[in-house]
């Protein structure tokens, strides 16, 4: 009897905790932030734009700038 009252306890405290992380947050916030697995890679970030219809605030990663040379990295 005592396991039940305990589990219920947990079950009802990880709820309200994420209820009230989430009591401020919009609609608009959530989609968002559902999107941001996609967004550090474009191609994917336009399939996923083609598939829901939402749009990803993708972000386009640039490539390292190539090493001067007598200046690359040292293997020991």
């Amino acid at each position: 009897m005592l396991e039940i009252a305990l589990n219920s306890c947990a079950v009802i405290s990880i709820y309200c905790a994420v209820s009230w992380c989430l009591k401020h947050k919009t609609e608009k916030d959530i989609d968002e932030a559902s999107l941001i697995p996609f967004a550090d890679d474009p191609e994917v970030a336009r399939r996923v734009e083609l598939a829901t219809g939402k749009t990803v605030n993708a972000v386009q990663i640039c490539e390292p700038e190539p090493c001067k040379p007598g200046w690359s990295k040292m293997e020991i």
